[in-house]
Protein backbone atom coordinates (compact mmCIF):
# COMPACT_ATOMS: atom_id res chain seq x y z
CA UNK A 1 0.00 0.00 0.00
CA UNK A 2 2.95 2.21 0.70
CA UNK A 3 5.14 1.44 -2.30
CA UNK A 4 4.95 5.14 -3.62
CA UNK A 5 5.66 6.22 -0.26
CA UNK A 6 8.83 3.98 0.55
CA UNK A 7 9.90 4.64 -2.88
CA UNK A 8 9.92 8.58 -2.38
CA UNK A 9 12.25 7.86 0.78
CA UNK A 10 14.84 5.82 -0.80
CA UNK A 11 15.38 9.32 -3.68
CA UNK A 12 17.61 12.18 -2.40
CA UNK A 13 20.47 10.27 -1.38
CA UNK A 14 21.28 8.94 -5.68
CA UNK A 15 20.72 12.42 -7.18
CA UNK A 16 24.28 12.85 -8.38
CA UNK A 17 24.47 9.35 -9.53
CA UNK A 18 25.45 9.64 -13.28
CA UNK A 19 25.90 6.73 -15.78
CA UNK A 20 28.71 5.47 -18.02
CA UNK A 21 32.32 5.93 -16.99
CA UNK A 22 31.31 9.88 -16.37
CA UNK A 23 32.86 11.77 -14.04
CA UNK A 24 30.85 11.42 -10.61
CA UNK A 25 29.36 14.01 -8.69
CA UNK A 26 29.30 13.77 -4.67
CA UNK A 27 26.61 13.09 -2.54
CA UNK A 28 27.21 13.44 1.26
CA UNK A 29 25.28 10.41 2.15
CA UNK A 30 26.98 8.27 -0.62
CA UNK A 31 30.39 9.39 -1.43
CA UNK A 32 31.41 9.29 -5.08
CA UNK A 33 28.77 6.66 -7.13
CA UNK A 34 28.17 5.81 -10.82
CA UNK A 35 25.83 3.79 -12.27
CA UNK A 36 26.65 2.32 -15.93
CA UNK A 37 23.44 1.32 -18.06
CA UNK A 38 24.62 -0.90 -20.43
CA UNK A 39 21.66 -3.15 -22.75
CA UNK A 40 22.43 -6.82 -23.86
CA UNK A 41 21.64 -7.66 -27.19
CA UNK A 42 18.71 -9.73 -26.00
CA UNK A 43 17.35 -6.38 -24.77
CA UNK A 44 18.07 -6.63 -20.93
CA UNK A 45 18.65 -3.58 -18.92
CA UNK A 46 21.80 -3.81 -16.57
CA UNK A 47 22.28 -1.27 -14.08
CA UNK A 48 25.83 -1.57 -12.10
CA UNK A 49 26.99 0.37 -9.48
CA UNK A 50 30.75 0.02 -8.23
CA UNK A 51 30.27 0.74 -4.16
CA UNK A 52 31.30 0.19 -0.98
CA UNK A 53 34.05 -1.09 1.29
CA UNK A 54 32.65 -4.11 2.44
CA UNK A 55 33.16 -7.12 -0.41
CA UNK A 56 29.60 -7.51 -1.23
CA UNK A 57 26.65 -7.58 -3.65
CA UNK A 58 23.22 -6.24 -4.10
CA UNK A 59 21.61 -8.19 -6.49
CA UNK A 60 18.33 -7.53 -8.18
CA UNK A 61 16.42 -8.54 -11.44
CA UNK A 62 13.15 -7.11 -11.70
CA UNK A 63 10.12 -7.71 -14.63
CA UNK A 64 7.39 -5.12 -15.69
CA UNK A 65 4.87 -7.42 -15.01
CA UNK A 66 2.24 -7.63 -12.23
CA UNK A 67 -1.21 -7.66 -12.04
CA UNK A 68 -2.22 -4.44 -14.30
CA UNK A 69 -1.03 -7.02 -16.84
CA UNK A 70 -3.43 -9.56 -16.29
CA UNK A 71 -7.08 -10.17 -17.24
CA UNK A 72 -9.88 -11.55 -15.42
CA UNK A 73 -8.94 -15.19 -16.94
CA UNK A 74 -5.19 -14.45 -15.64
CA UNK A 75 -5.89 -12.22 -12.53
CA UNK A 76 -3.18 -13.66 -9.63
CA UNK A 77 -1.06 -14.95 -12.41
CA UNK A 78 1.72 -12.67 -11.52
CA UNK A 79 2.06 -13.49 -7.66
CA UNK A 80 1.48 -17.06 -8.60
CA UNK A 81 4.44 -17.11 -11.15
CA UNK A 82 6.44 -15.64 -8.00
CA UNK A 83 5.85 -18.37 -5.72
CA UNK A 84 6.32 -20.85 -8.78
CA UNK A 85 10.03 -19.33 -9.82
CA UNK A 86 10.88 -20.82 -6.63
CA UNK A 87 10.45 -24.16 -7.73
CA UNK A 88 13.67 -25.17 -9.30
CA UNK A 89 14.93 -26.20 -12.77
CA UNK A 90 15.71 -29.41 -14.67
CA UNK A 91 19.08 -29.58 -12.26
CA UNK A 92 17.79 -27.26 -9.41
CA UNK A 93 15.16 -28.57 -6.78
CA UNK A 94 15.09 -32.33 -7.96
CA UNK A 95 16.79 -36.00 -7.58
CA UNK A 96 15.54 -37.58 -10.72
CA UNK A 97 13.94 -35.19 -13.37
CA UNK A 98 13.69 -37.69 -15.69
CA UNK A 99 11.38 -39.78 -13.62
CA UNK A 100 9.51 -36.55 -12.17
CA UNK A 101 8.31 -35.07 -15.36
CA UNK A 102 6.44 -38.23 -16.15
CA UNK A 103 4.40 -37.20 -13.13
CA UNK A 104 4.46 -33.52 -13.97
CA UNK A 105 3.10 -34.18 -17.18
CA UNK A 106 0.33 -36.68 -15.94
CA UNK A 107 -0.50 -34.28 -12.97
CA UNK A 108 -0.73 -31.01 -15.09
CA UNK A 109 -3.48 -33.19 -17.38
CA UNK A 110 -5.41 -34.53 -14.48
CA UNK A 111 -5.20 -30.79 -12.62
CA UNK A 112 -6.84 -29.63 -15.79
CA UNK A 113 -9.35 -32.22 -16.12
CA UNK A 114 -10.21 -32.02 -12.60
CA UNK A 115 -10.74 -27.74 -13.45
CA UNK A 116 -12.86 -28.33 -16.32
CA UNK A 117 -15.17 -30.63 -14.57
CA UNK A 118 -15.84 -28.75 -11.36
CA UNK A 119 -16.21 -25.53 -13.57
CA UNK A 120 -19.23 -27.34 -15.42
CA UNK A 121 -20.57 -29.73 -12.94
CA UNK A 122 -19.34 -29.33 -9.46
CA UNK A 123 -21.57 -32.35 -8.55
CA UNK A 124 -20.11 -34.75 -10.62
CA UNK A 125 -19.89 -38.01 -8.88
CA UNK A 126 -16.10 -38.49 -10.43
CA UNK A 127 -14.56 -35.77 -8.82
CA UNK A 128 -13.81 -37.42 -5.28
CA UNK A 129 -12.26 -40.04 -6.98
CA UNK A 130 -9.72 -37.63 -9.58
CA UNK A 131 -8.69 -35.50 -6.47
CA UNK A 132 -7.76 -38.56 -4.69
CA UNK A 133 -5.36 -39.58 -7.53
CA UNK A 134 -4.19 -36.25 -8.36
CA UNK A 135 -3.22 -36.37 -4.84
CA UNK A 136 -1.50 -39.52 -4.84
CA UNK A 137 0.11 -38.75 -8.15
CA UNK A 138 1.47 -35.28 -5.92
CA UNK A 139 2.74 -37.35 -3.38
CA UNK A 140 4.53 -39.37 -5.90
CA UNK A 141 6.15 -36.67 -7.10
CA UNK A 142 7.25 -34.99 -4.37
CA UNK A 143 9.40 -37.53 -3.70
CA UNK A 144 11.56 -36.24 -5.66
CA UNK A 145 11.59 -32.57 -5.21
CA UNK A 146 13.74 -31.17 -2.58
CA UNK A 147 12.20 -27.85 -1.04
CA UNK A 148 13.98 -24.98 -0.47
CA UNK A 149 16.50 -26.04 -3.07
CA UNK A 150 18.14 -22.35 -3.52
CA UNK A 151 17.88 -21.22 0.50
CA UNK A 152 20.43 -24.21 0.96
CA UNK A 153 22.25 -23.25 -2.11
CA UNK A 154 22.89 -19.76 -1.36
CA UNK A 155 22.55 -19.95 2.41
CA UNK A 156 25.78 -21.71 1.53
CA UNK A 157 27.38 -19.50 0.12
CA UNK A 158 26.63 -16.99 3.02
CA UNK A 159 23.75 -15.13 0.77
CA UNK A 160 20.90 -13.09 2.96
CA UNK A 161 17.59 -11.35 2.05
CA UNK A 162 16.47 -14.10 -0.43
CA UNK A 163 13.22 -13.17 -1.49
CA UNK A 164 10.40 -11.61 -3.89
CA UNK A 165 7.96 -9.20 -4.43
CA UNK A 166 4.83 -8.64 -6.80
CA UNK A 167 2.59 -5.72 -7.41
CA UNK A 168 0.37 -4.15 -9.80
CA UNK A 169 3.34 -2.82 -12.00
CA UNK A 170 6.16 -5.42 -11.43
CA UNK A 171 7.67 -8.37 -9.96
CA UNK A 172 11.46 -8.57 -7.95
CA UNK A 173 13.66 -11.11 -7.25
CA UNK A 174 16.19 -10.00 -4.96
CA UNK A 175 19.55 -11.02 -2.48
CA UNK A 176 22.87 -10.19 -1.27
CA UNK A 177 25.88 -12.47 -1.64
CA UNK A 178 29.52 -11.87 -1.32
CA UNK A 179 31.23 -11.21 -4.02
CA UNK A 180 32.92 -14.09 -5.27
CA UNK A 181 29.16 -15.98 -5.74
CA UNK A 182 28.82 -13.17 -8.29
CA UNK A 183 29.02 -16.07 -11.12
CA UNK A 184 27.13 -18.84 -9.09
CA UNK A 185 24.18 -16.42 -8.96
CA UNK A 186 24.54 -15.71 -12.48
CA UNK A 187 23.99 -19.22 -13.87
CA UNK A 188 21.63 -20.16 -11.05
CA UNK A 189 19.25 -17.30 -12.06
CA UNK A 190 19.37 -17.13 -15.77
CA UNK A 191 18.75 -20.82 -15.70
CA UNK A 192 15.71 -20.48 -13.70
CA UNK A 193 14.79 -17.64 -16.04
CA UNK A 194 15.79 -19.76 -19.21
CA UNK A 195 14.38 -23.09 -18.19
CA UNK A 196 11.78 -23.15 -14.95
CA UNK A 197 9.73 -26.09 -13.93
CA UNK A 198 6.41 -25.34 -12.00
CA UNK A 199 6.75 -28.49 -10.17
CA UNK A 200 4.01 -28.62 -7.02
CA UNK A 201 1.96 -26.64 -8.91
CA UNK A 202 -1.66 -27.50 -7.69
CA UNK A 203 -0.39 -27.24 -4.06
CA UNK A 204 0.98 -23.76 -4.71
CA UNK A 205 -1.75 -22.71 -6.29
CA UNK A 206 -4.15 -23.80 -3.22
CA UNK A 207 -1.39 -22.19 -1.05
CA UNK A 208 -2.47 -18.85 -2.41
CA UNK A 209 -5.84 -19.18 -2.35
CA UNK A 210 -5.74 -19.58 1.60
CA UNK A 211 -3.36 -16.66 1.78
CA UNK A 212 -6.39 -14.81 -0.32
CA UNK A 213 -9.07 -16.06 2.56
CA UNK A 214 -6.78 -14.94 5.48
CA UNK A 215 -5.20 -11.40 4.41
CA UNK A 216 -8.29 -10.40 2.60
CA UNK A 217 -11.44 -12.22 2.32
CA UNK A 218 -11.21 -12.91 7.01
CA UNK A 219 -10.41 -9.03 7.37
CA UNK A 220 -13.08 -6.63 6.69
CA UNK A 221 -10.38 -3.25 6.23
CA UNK A 222 -8.52 -5.47 4.01
CA UNK A 223 -11.96 -6.49 2.04
CA UNK A 224 -13.08 -2.76 1.76
CA UNK A 225 -9.73 -1.57 0.57
CA UNK A 226 -9.60 -4.25 -2.44
CA UNK A 227 -13.20 -3.30 -3.18
CA UNK A 228 -12.09 0.34 -3.12
CA UNK A 229 -9.80 0.18 -5.44
CA UNK A 230 -12.22 -1.85 -7.21
CA UNK A 231 -14.62 1.12 -7.03
CA UNK A 232 -12.48 3.39 -8.42
CA UNK A 233 -11.18 1.79 -11.60
CA UNK A 234 -14.10 0.51 -12.93
CA UNK A 235 -12.61 -0.13 -16.34
CA UNK A 236 -8.62 -0.08 -15.92
CA UNK A 237 -6.66 -3.20 -14.95
CA UNK A 238 -5.24 -1.53 -11.49
CA UNK A 239 -8.51 -3.12 -10.22
CA UNK A 240 -7.25 -6.27 -9.83
CA UNK A 241 -6.08 -7.70 -6.55
CA UNK A 242 -2.39 -8.56 -7.02
CA UNK A 243 -3.34 -11.48 -5.30
CA UNK A 244 -6.12 -12.38 -7.80
CA UNK A 245 -9.39 -13.10 -6.78
CA UNK A 246 -11.21 -16.20 -4.33
CA UNK A 247 -13.51 -17.34 -7.39
CA UNK A 248 -10.54 -18.06 -9.91
CA UNK A 249 -7.47 -18.78 -8.06
CA UNK A 250 -8.48 -22.33 -7.73
CA UNK A 251 -8.93 -22.12 -11.72
CA UNK A 252 -5.93 -20.63 -12.58
CA UNK A 253 -4.50 -23.48 -15.26
CA UNK A 254 -0.82 -24.27 -15.48
CA UNK A 255 -1.07 -23.63 -19.02
CA UNK A 256 -2.45 -20.08 -18.74
CA UNK A 257 0.37 -19.40 -15.93
CA UNK A 258 2.74 -20.39 -18.45
CA UNK A 259 1.38 -18.45 -20.82
CA UNK A 260 1.88 -15.54 -19.13
CA UNK A 261 5.11 -16.00 -18.00
CA UNK A 262 6.72 -16.32 -21.31
CA UNK A 263 4.75 -13.44 -22.82
CA UNK A 264 5.70 -11.16 -19.82
CA UNK A 265 9.02 -12.61 -18.87
CA UNK A 266 11.20 -11.48 -21.56
CA UNK A 267 14.50 -9.52 -21.82
CA UNK A 268 12.66 -6.04 -22.90
CA UNK A 269 10.79 -6.67 -19.93
CA UNK A 270 13.98 -7.18 -17.73
CA UNK A 271 16.30 -5.50 -15.85
CA UNK A 272 19.19 -6.66 -13.57
CA UNK A 273 20.37 -4.07 -10.92
CA UNK A 274 24.15 -5.40 -9.26
CA UNK A 275 25.22 -2.76 -6.61
CA UNK A 276 28.23 -3.19 -4.56
CA UNK A 277 32.03 -3.82 -4.45
CA UNK A 278 32.84 -5.03 -8.03
CA UNK A 279 34.75 -4.56 -11.17
CA UNK A 280 31.70 -3.46 -13.33
CA UNK A 281 33.42 -4.97 -16.50
CA UNK A 282 33.88 -8.31 -15.54
CA UNK A 283 30.37 -7.93 -13.86
CA UNK A 284 28.88 -7.24 -17.36
CA UNK A 285 31.03 -10.06 -19.21
CA UNK A 286 29.36 -12.47 -16.63
CA UNK A 287 26.00 -11.22 -17.39
CA UNK A 288 26.00 -11.51 -21.35
CA UNK A 289 27.94 -14.59 -20.89
CA UNK A 290 24.77 -16.00 -18.67
CA UNK A 291 21.98 -13.69 -19.53
CA UNK A 292 22.85 -12.85 -23.25
CA UNK A 293 21.65 -16.17 -24.14
CA UNK A 294 17.70 -15.60 -23.33
CA UNK A 295 16.39 -15.32 -26.45
CA UNK A 296 14.69 -11.91 -27.01
CA UNK A 297 10.70 -11.61 -28.00
CA UNK A 298 8.43 -8.72 -28.86
CA UNK A 299 7.57 -6.36 -25.85
CA UNK A 300 4.42 -6.51 -24.32
CA UNK A 301 2.05 -4.01 -25.55
CA UNK A 302 1.19 -1.06 -23.20
CA UNK A 303 -2.35 -0.91 -21.72
CA UNK A 304 -4.72 1.67 -23.44
CA UNK A 305 -7.82 1.54 -21.27
CA UNK A 306 -7.81 5.00 -19.31
CA UNK A 307 -10.10 5.39 -16.42
CA UNK A 308 -11.97 8.64 -16.01
CA UNK A 309 -12.55 10.69 -13.27
CA UNK A 310 -16.10 11.50 -13.99
CA UNK A 311 -18.55 11.00 -11.06
CA UNK A 312 -18.88 10.73 -7.67
CA UNK A 313 -18.21 6.26 -6.30
CA UNK A 314 -19.34 5.44 -2.98
CA UNK A 315 -19.58 1.98 -0.86
CA UNK A 316 -20.78 1.95 2.44
CA UNK A 317 -19.83 -1.73 4.14
CA UNK A 318 -21.50 -2.67 7.58
CA UNK A 319 -19.42 -5.87 9.55
CA UNK A 320 -18.58 -6.72 12.79
CA UNK A 321 -15.40 -4.76 12.39
CA UNK A 322 -14.08 -1.40 13.91
CA UNK A 323 -14.96 1.19 11.19
CA UNK A 324 -12.81 2.28 8.39
CA UNK A 325 -12.65 4.99 6.02
CA UNK A 326 -11.11 5.67 2.52
CA UNK A 327 -11.64 8.72 0.15
CA UNK A 328 -9.49 8.81 -3.33
CA UNK A 329 -8.96 10.85 -6.48
CA UNK A 330 -7.92 10.17 -9.87
CA UNK A 331 -4.58 11.89 -10.91
CA UNK A 332 -1.57 11.72 -12.98
CA UNK A 333 1.38 9.37 -12.38
CA UNK A 334 4.98 10.25 -12.32
CA UNK A 335 6.45 12.12 -13.82
CA UNK A 336 3.99 14.79 -14.52
CA UNK A 337 4.66 17.82 -12.43
CA UNK A 338 1.55 17.63 -10.59
CA UNK A 339 2.11 14.28 -9.00
CA UNK A 340 5.48 15.84 -7.53
CA UNK A 341 2.85 18.44 -5.69
CA UNK A 342 0.60 15.57 -4.33
CA UNK A 343 3.62 14.29 -2.91
CA UNK A 344 4.55 17.43 -1.13
CA UNK A 345 0.53 17.33 -0.29
CA UNK A 346 0.58 14.01 1.48
CA UNK A 347 3.35 15.32 3.36
CA UNK A 348 1.35 18.37 4.55
CA UNK A 349 -1.28 16.74 5.33
CA UNK A 350 -0.38 13.52 7.34
CA UNK A 351 3.30 13.96 8.00
CA UNK A 352 3.28 13.90 12.08
CA UNK A 353 1.47 15.04 14.65
CA UNK A 354 1.59 18.79 13.18
CA UNK A 355 0.04 18.06 10.07
CA UNK A 356 -3.20 19.14 9.18
CA UNK A 357 -5.45 16.19 9.37
CA UNK A 358 -3.50 14.88 12.35
CA UNK A 359 -4.08 18.06 14.40
CA UNK A 360 -8.07 18.64 13.50
CA UNK A 361 -9.15 15.30 13.20
CA UNK A 362 -6.83 13.03 15.81
CA UNK A 363 -5.84 15.98 17.95
CA UNK A 364 -8.38 18.98 18.29
CA UNK A 365 -12.05 17.25 17.20
CA UNK A 366 -11.09 13.82 18.36
CA UNK A 367 -12.84 12.14 15.87
CA UNK A 368 -10.37 9.89 14.52
CA UNK A 369 -7.54 7.37 16.14
CA UNK A 370 -5.33 7.52 12.88
CA UNK A 371 -5.20 9.14 9.77
CA UNK A 372 -2.82 8.60 7.01
CA UNK A 373 -2.31 9.99 3.12
CA UNK A 374 -0.84 8.24 0.22
CA UNK A 375 0.09 9.06 -3.16
CA UNK A 376 0.60 7.28 -6.29
CA UNK A 377 -1.67 3.72 -5.04
CA UNK A 378 -1.78 1.33 -6.35
CA UNK A 379 1.00 1.90 -9.21
CA UNK A 380 3.01 4.23 -10.81
CA UNK A 381 3.14 2.92 -14.34
CA UNK A 382 -0.30 4.47 -15.16
CA UNK A 383 -3.05 7.36 -13.72
CA UNK A 384 -3.19 6.53 -10.05
CA UNK A 385 -4.49 7.54 -6.93
CA UNK A 386 -4.06 10.36 -4.06
CA UNK A 387 -5.69 8.36 -0.81
CA UNK A 388 -6.77 9.47 2.14
CA UNK A 389 -7.33 6.76 4.90
CA UNK A 390 -8.60 7.38 8.19
CA UNK A 391 -9.94 5.16 11.64
CA UNK A 392 -13.10 6.72 12.92
CA UNK A 393 -13.79 6.24 16.46
CA UNK A 394 -17.39 5.56 16.00
CA UNK A 395 -19.09 4.59 12.96
CA UNK A 396 -21.59 7.35 13.48
CA UNK A 397 -19.03 10.02 12.67
CA UNK A 398 -17.94 8.96 9.21
CA UNK A 399 -19.64 11.85 7.29
CA UNK A 400 -18.96 14.09 9.94
CA UNK A 401 -15.24 13.07 9.13
CA UNK A 402 -15.41 12.83 5.04
CA UNK A 403 -16.80 16.64 5.53
CA UNK A 404 -13.74 17.38 7.86
CA UNK A 405 -11.48 16.09 4.90
CA UNK A 406 -13.01 17.58 2.46
CA UNK A 407 -12.85 20.98 4.31
CA UNK A 408 -9.47 20.17 5.32
CA UNK A 409 -8.37 20.22 1.28
CA UNK A 410 -10.20 22.87 0.99
CA UNK A 411 -8.68 25.03 3.61
CA UNK A 412 -4.62 23.58 2.08
CA UNK A 413 -5.91 25.79 -1.31
CA UNK A 414 -6.87 29.10 0.33
CA UNK A 415 -4.25 28.72 3.12
CA UNK A 416 -0.87 26.83 2.47
CA UNK A 417 1.93 28.64 3.38
CA UNK A 418 5.34 28.61 2.00
CA UNK A 419 6.84 27.51 5.14
CA UNK A 420 4.55 24.48 5.39
CA UNK A 421 6.06 23.49 2.19
CA UNK A 422 9.59 23.77 2.88
CA UNK A 423 9.16 22.09 6.53
CA UNK A 424 7.50 19.26 3.65
CA UNK A 425 10.00 18.81 1.81
CA UNK A 426 12.94 18.84 4.66
CA UNK A 427 11.07 16.15 5.84
CA UNK A 428 10.71 14.11 2.32
CA UNK A 429 14.26 14.21 2.31
CA UNK A 430 15.22 13.24 5.77
CA UNK A 431 13.39 10.47 6.16
CA UNK A 432 16.09 9.42 3.22
CA UNK A 433 19.11 9.37 5.66
CA UNK A 434 17.98 6.23 7.35
CA UNK A 435 17.03 4.03 4.61
CA UNK A 436 20.02 4.45 1.83
CA UNK A 437 22.52 3.11 4.18
CA UNK A 438 22.98 -0.33 2.10
CA UNK A 439 23.61 -1.44 -1.18
CA UNK A 440 20.47 -2.98 -1.53
CA UNK A 441 18.43 -0.27 -0.57
CA UNK A 442 20.41 1.44 -3.51
CA UNK A 443 19.37 -0.96 -5.76
CA UNK A 444 15.89 -1.12 -5.47
CA UNK A 445 15.13 2.39 -5.91
CA UNK A 446 17.06 2.20 -9.44
CA UNK A 447 15.84 -0.48 -10.07
CA UNK A 448 11.95 0.24 -9.20
CA UNK A 449 12.57 3.99 -11.39
CA UNK A 450 13.89 2.25 -13.98
CA UNK A 451 11.75 -1.16 -14.75
CA UNK A 452 8.72 1.74 -14.28
CA UNK A 453 9.48 4.65 -15.78
CA UNK A 454 12.28 3.31 -18.10
CA UNK A 455 14.65 5.68 -16.72
CA UNK A 456 16.09 5.47 -13.59
CA UNK A 457 17.20 9.28 -13.55
CA UNK A 458 13.93 9.97 -12.42
CA UNK A 459 15.85 10.03 -9.12
CA UNK A 460 18.28 12.56 -9.82
CA UNK A 461 15.71 15.27 -10.51
CA UNK A 462 12.92 14.56 -7.68
CA UNK A 463 14.50 17.00 -4.97
CA UNK A 464 14.73 19.67 -7.65
CA UNK A 465 11.13 19.19 -8.73
CA UNK A 466 9.54 18.87 -5.52
CA UNK A 467 11.99 22.00 -4.34
CA UNK A 468 9.55 23.96 -7.11
CA UNK A 469 6.40 23.51 -5.74
CA UNK A 470 4.44 26.71 -4.33
CA UNK A 471 1.11 27.32 -3.17
CA UNK A 472 -0.12 28.69 -6.25
CA UNK A 473 0.63 24.47 -7.62
CA UNK A 474 -1.05 23.66 -4.48
CA UNK A 475 -4.22 24.98 -5.27
CA UNK A 476 -3.86 24.26 -8.54
CA UNK A 477 -3.34 21.06 -8.09
CA UNK A 478 -6.25 20.89 -5.22
CA UNK A 479 -8.99 22.49 -6.84
CA UNK A 480 -8.73 20.34 -10.28
CA UNK A 481 -8.18 16.85 -9.30
CA UNK A 482 -9.94 16.71 -5.24
CA UNK A 483 -13.39 17.42 -5.63
CA UNK A 484 -16.19 15.85 -4.23
CA UNK A 485 -17.62 15.11 -6.99
CA UNK A 486 -14.95 13.03 -8.51
CA UNK A 487 -14.39 11.38 -5.22
CA UNK A 488 -14.27 7.89 -4.91
CA UNK A 489 -15.20 6.80 -1.05
CA UNK A 490 -15.27 3.73 1.10
CA UNK A 491 -17.11 3.53 4.22
CA UNK A 492 -16.68 0.34 6.80
CA UNK A 493 -19.38 0.64 9.64
CA UNK A 494 -19.46 -0.99 12.56
CA UNK A 495 -22.67 -3.82 13.05
CA UNK A 496 -24.93 -1.45 16.58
Amino acid sequence: MKLKQLSVLFIICIQFIIMNYRPCFANPLLGNVAVEQHVLPNGITCLLVNRGYTPTLALIISFKVGSVDENYQTAGAAHLLEHMMFKGTRTIGTTNYEKEKNLLDAIEALGETIDTITLKNPDNVQLPSLKQQLQQLQQQANTYVVNAAYDAIYTQEGGINFNAGTSRDMTQYYIELPCEALELWAKLESERIKEPVFRQFYTERNTVYEERLMRYDSDPQSKLFEDFIALAFSAHPYRHPTIGYRSNIPFLTLNLVRKFYFDHYTPQNMTITIVGMQDTKKTLKTLQTYFGTIPSSPSHEFVAIKEEASSSKRLVTVADANPYLLMGWLKPTMPHYDDYVFDVIASILSDGKSSRLYKTLVLDKQLVSSVDVYNGYPGSRYDNLFIVEAVPKDSAQCDTIEEAIYQQLVDLANTCSQQEIDAAVRRLESQLVFDIDTNLGVAHIISYYQTITGNWRYAITYTGMIRRVTCTDIQRVVKAYCKKETASVAVLKKVQ
